[in-house]
């Protein structure tokens, strides 16, 4: 069953977004946004401090069928990893989008992921299966390119984080919210900064993972880099560069080969990459120079950039030859595992090794724990092992440190801010910063800071904007002129088009709905006839009035048509074989030929005269009513009833033994039971107008008493 609804009226006007993961943490990032019946959830990422189904977002939190879709920003873990879980393993039925690059290293990167954990005993989350099935369902979109899924407009911006990662904006109904992701608004050795969007948010999701920290300058960031790589070197020891295996791995990788060309002392110390998946996804980076900076792409022409002659792919740590001063980037870069972990509990006793910590460490993991310089660490054994190597942390990240989100929000100046993607003290330093910030440069900011499944209510006017289409659109329209049309709504977006278009635009096609209302006549037709036409002006006939005598008309089976203006048509059939003379008011359903029929109606039932034989049961009635007899009285109200039916709908009769009028229109029956004041009949609409007719009837024959005083 399709859940998605419309929205409620009363909360149209409120945005809700709730984190289901990366409130108040780092790691895991996916929030869902809500607007106007519209679900979005951006980003479904995984916890790199845990494992199995503990390392995903709270998705039991919502109905995922109800997700329209899910914006995916880069190829991450932490924001990319629980897609396929989703996809494969839920009834997430909504379409999925990311760039180009992003899709290409996504599907490297998950296999290799499925086949790790498919060996823990937490057991994989899901199947490569699941994984190919997301790849399929999965579609792109270009950088500054917009779409449109539903009523919801998506565009992407550049994020500046790693190849393909971008931001997303979304529209729906005029709200307009920017979805940073991981950004970076300097550029480094091969990407761009994160672009600024064409228009102005009105809110603004960012992440607050470096809270008031402000990064080195590039330039003297990588220079610390080089200089403690150097000195671990010269001092013979071990450099060990923990490191996701795409991203930031590839910008220190073309530092060091710069190093290495620079320094001929150095090029006799290898350089090991131990990540078959780098090795694998180096294609993708070669595919997508064009979507990198301008120096990596006048790079390219004279030579491929990211082939280099210094560093070495390591397959395992049996290959590497581990009997002096090395580089080694092993993955992952949190040692929770793996190569990185292996080396680091091989190297971290001896003195003359060094690890430089080279990207953000998540709380919860051993990259974390050893910034603090413990003493000893424990083993993946469960062994304690000495810390006496040395141990730095200069990130090449590339996420947005407190200027760059300080003057990113200034520039977009949005007024709701949420923070997301940052441990708890960072954000709300980060918070009360920006609030000064705001404070002191007059501006208008509300921030928010939730925690994971806690939701955020900002209010938001919709705005409701129609788009003229089709032959509406042919001539333009003079400034307050009135235009009229069908309004068509698809998903948010509103449509205003004539009746014909309705096929080209829509999946719609017009009908027309013929009313037809037989009225029983007890004087001549002439009198109807001079009453339409004095009160219409255009009513004309089969005959002129002056060549149809009374007396003709009155013939047996005589009939006659006429048309008032160009809406109503009203057919006369005199008295024949017992059937009651009556006139036939057929008209197209339409507001204003539902409108002219309503008059021709009343105009008819003023001038028909009063059906026979009326004012003598309804004397009947009140002789009974006056000696007390209510079932006699009963039993005429409901001659009464079929007597004022049968001029109104035609053919009604009682059943005195039921208590029960029965009345036949077009082939339709219904039935009417009287002392129960209910109306059966297959047919709604009929049924309806059955039932306010007799509410009308039975009102009429009982009126309320008002006493004098």
């Amino acid at each position: 069953m399709d859940k998605r609804k419309e929205p409620d009226p009363e909360e149209q006007d409120l945005v809700e977004i709730m984190p289901l993961g990366a409130g108040q943490e780092v790691g895991r990032s996916c929030v869902i946004i809500k607007y106007m019946g519209k679900t979005i959830m951006m980003d479904c990422g995984i916890h790199p401090g845990f494992s199995g189904e503990a390392s995903l977002p709270f998705l039991d939190t919502i109905d995922l069928d109800t997700v329209d879709v899910m914006l995916v920003t880069h190829f991450h873990l932490d924001h990319c990893a629980a897609v396929p879980y989703v996809v494969g393993r839920t009834n997430f039925k909504g379409r999925v989008f990311m760039t180009h690059p992003t899709k290409a290293i996504v599907g490297t990167l998950l296999k290799d992921f499925v086949k790790v954990s498919g060996g823990r005993t937490d057991g994989a989350l899901y199947s490569e299966k699941d994984l190919e099935k997301t790849l399929d369902l999965t579609e792109v979109i270009d950088f500054h390119q917009t779409i449109e899924v539903d009523g919801i407009q998506v565009t992407a911006y550049r994020a500046g984080h790693v190849l393909g990662a971008c931001m997303f904006e979304i529209e729906i109904a005029g709200m307009r919210l920017l979805y940073t992701g991981d950004y970076s608004r300097v550029p480094d050795r091969h990407l761009s900064a994160a672009d600024t969007p064409d228009n102005p948010p009105h809110i603004v999701i960012v992440e607050s993972t470096y809270g008031v920290s402000k990064h080195l300058p590039r330039d003297q960031r990588e220079q610390r880099f080089v200089e403690k790589v150097r000195g671990i070197l010269t001092r013979g020891g071990r450099v060990l560069l923990p490191v996701v295996a795409l991203g930031r791995a590839q910008e220190v990788l073309l530092i060091l080969e710069e190093c290495w060309n620079n320094s001929p002392e150095l090029q006799n110390v290898p350089i090991y990459q131990a990540s078959g998946l780098a090795r694998r996804a180096i294609s993708v980076y070669q595919t997508y120079i064009e979507m990198m900076n301008d120096d990596i792409k006048a790079a390219f022409q004279a030579s491929n950039p990211f082939m280099f002659k210094h560093v070495t792919h390591l397959k395992s740590s049996q290959h590497l030859d581990d009997i002096g001063p090395c580089v080694v980037m092993a993955t992952p870069s949190m040692l929770q595992s793996g190569l990185s972990r292996e080396l680091f509990e091989a190297w971290c006793e001896d003195p003359r090794n060094g690890i430089i910590i080279a990207d953000f460490a998540v709380a919860g993991t051993l990259a974390r724990e050893v910034l603090d310089e413990p003493k000893e660490i424990m083993s993946h054994s469960g062994h304690k092992l000495a810390l006496r190597c040395s141990v730095d942390a200069i990130s090449f990240s590339a996420h947005a440190d407190f200027p760059q989100t300080s003057d990113f929000l200034d520039e977009v100046n949005p007024p709701h801010v949420v923070l997301v993607h940052g441990e708890a003290g960072e954000m709300m330093r980060l918070k009360r910063a920006l609030e000064q910030r705001a404070k002191a440069t007059d501006r208008i900011r509300n921030l928010y800071t939730p925690k994971v499944t806690q939701p955020v209510h900002i209010r938001h006017q919709p705005r409701h904007v129609a788009k003229v289409v089709g032959r509406l659109a042919e001539k333009r329209a003079a400034t307050e002129e009135a235009l009229q049309g069908l309004l068509v709504r698809h998903g948010a977006q509103d449509s205003l088009m004539h009746p014909s278009d309705l096929p080209f635009f829509t999946k719609l096609h017009p009908g027309r709905v013929l009313q037809r209302q037989l009225l029983a006549l007890h004087k001549p037709f002439s009198e109807v006839r001079l009453a339409l036409e004095v009160m219409f002006e255009g009513t004309k006939g089969d005959t002129d009035l002056g060549q149809v005598t009374p007396g003709a008309m009155q013939e047996p089976g005589a009939s006659q048509s006429l048309r008032v203006g160009d809406a109503v048509s009203v057919s006369y059939k005199a008295e024949e074989g017992g059937e009651p003379a009556h006139v036939v008011l057929e008209w197209e359903g339409g507001s204003t030929s539902d409108m002219v029929a309503d008059a021709v109606i009343a105009i008819i039932l003023q001038s028909a005269g009063e059906p026979m034989g009326l004012q003598q049961l309804e004397a009947q009635r009140q002789a009974v009513l006056d000696k007390g007899d209510v079932d006699s009285a009963m039993k005429h109200e409901m001659q009464i009833l079929a007597t004022l039916l049968n001029s109104q709908f035609g053919q009604a009769h009682v059943d005195h033994q039921q208590d029960l009028v029965m009345l036949q229109v077009d082939q339709q029956h219904v039935i009417i039971d009287y002392k129960a004041s209910k109306v059966s009949c297959s047919d709604d609409a009929l049924r309806s107008r059955v039932e306010r007719a007799m509410q009308r009837l039975v009102e009429a024959m009982n009126p309320v008493q008002i006493e004098g005083h």
